[in-house]
């Protein structure tokens, strides 16, 4: 499989994981099935990177990660996205 390839599947397959665990969570069988689906193709796209001296494979890594924080914040704290900002200052 060529680079460009395997980053359109790891995005597609990120976007997926992220989808499946908004909706089932993120210890469901399928959220569980599709990240380590994820950490195949990543682990692909690093030997792959590895071989041909690219350095690119940091950055859709890093990406990942700030992806799947987001995630997890956007999980673990629905609410703080749904309410207005207010600040503690005093008008």
């Amino acid at each position: 499989m060529k680079i460009v390839d395997l980053e359109e599947a790891i995005n597609e397959k990120r976007a997926e994981m992220i989808e499946i665990g908004m909706a089932k969570g993120l210890s469901s069988e399928e959220t569980i099935v599709c990240s380590q689906e994820l950490d195949r193709l990543l682990n692909e796209y690093r030997s792959l990177t590895v071989k041909q001296g690219s350095s690119k494979s940091t950055l859709i890594l890093d990406d990942l990660f700030a992806s799947v924080q987001h995630l997890v914040k956007l999980i673990s704290r629905p609410y703080r996205f749904m309410i207005p900002y207010k600040s503690n200052r005093l008008s």
